[in-house]
């Protein structure tokens, strides 16, 4: 049996939670100077962009296994454990609100803290498994949405599995699969860490380590309080810059995104890839030029929809 953990926190995950999320923070700033037009980067296509948003998600999920092994050994606290359960289960759905009515085409239905409150109670039938078990199943859980999807997961109530083949419109969409797997890995690393007699552990960053320290203690309320300030500082900046606020909440849609999604969706109807880039092209190109962006809409008005069927057959041609 692994040694068990010392009772109460132990400083070095704190640490590692604090980095977390100020490279978490540091991402959503990243992409809050894109969204209100400070910068161009491509968020969406870059490699390395792509690259940082997974690990910082994996590794955010991964310390989420670590803290429920270190939970179970220290005694399994049900108290403790609901009352943490219920705060982010509170606030998955606070997140889910406040996107639903500030961006309801993209609102976040299925987040990081969605993906926490489910781990936390599926992960309850996986802390007992060797750690080498945990670790081929956490590889396993991360390989299956590459290898096999299913038009059968597209269903609106299903898409939290992440097994569909189409991408929903969420800023931050954290499913099933893959993203239980970086918290089975979590578990392993955890075993494996205790059997090891926790190497480590006493490591707490000294004083520049104190304020990631409170941060990781404080993981949720950093959370949810990080994106409104961080908004709320670049809307002052952008007001001293003389722009106007409302234009900066309600920017246009992204071209890019629209012709990635378009060319996505023309090549699974079984479209080439250079007949769907020119028709994509045209699509968004023609969209941009007669301000026909409101057309995409679910509650478009029939006139808006003929145009827009109108340009299609254009450039169908």
């Amino acid at each position: 049996m692994p040694t068990p953990a010392p009772a109460g926190r132990l400083p070095v995950i704190d640490l590692l939670r604090g980095l977390a999320l100020l490279a978490m923070a540091l991402y959503h700033l990243s992409w809050d100077l894109r969204y209100f037009g400070f910068v161009d980067w491509d968020l969406q296509g870059g490699a390395g962009w792509i690259a940082a948003r997974y690990l910082i998600a994996g590794s955010f999920l991964a310390l989420v296994g670590v803290g429920l092994v270190l939970w179970h050994v220290q005694g399994r606290d049900w108290r403790r454990w609901a009352i943490r359960l219920n705060k982010v289960a509170a606030g998955a759905v606070a997140v889910t609100v406040a996107t639903w009515f500030a961006m309801p085409d993209e609102f976040i239905f299925f987040g990081i803290l969605h993906s926490i409150a489910v781990a936390s109670v599926l992960g309850l039938l996986f802390l007992r498994l060797r750690p080498l078990v945990n670790f081929v199943l956490g590889l396993a859980v991360i390989a299956l949405p590459i290898l096999w999807r299913s038009p059968l997961f597209d269903h609106a109530w299903l898409l939290w599995t992440g097994l569909g083949t189409q991408a929903p419109h969420s800023n931050d969409y954290e499913p099933l699969f893959p993203w239980f797997g970086p918290v089975l890995l979590g578990f392993a690393t955890a075993r494996w860490w205790l059997r090891a007699r926790t190497p480590g552990g006493t490591i707490d960053g000294g004083a520049p380590g104190r304020p990631l320290r409170w941060v990781g203690r404080h993981s949720l309320a950093v959370y949810l309080i990080h994106q409104p300030v961080l908004i709320g500082v670049l809307l002052l900046v952008g007001m001293a810059l003389g722009r106007d606020p409302q234009a900066m909440l309600s920017p246009g849609p992204d071209q890019a995104r629209e012709l990635i999604d378009c060319q996505v969706q023309c090549e699974q109807r079984g479209g080439g890839m250079e007949q769907c880039h020119a028709y994509c092209s045209c699509m968004v190109d023609g969209v941009q030029a007669q301000s026909l962006w409101p057309a995409l809409r679910p509650d478009a008005t029939p006139e808006l929809k003929d145009r827009l069927l109108g340009l299609a057959a254009s450039c169908s041609r």
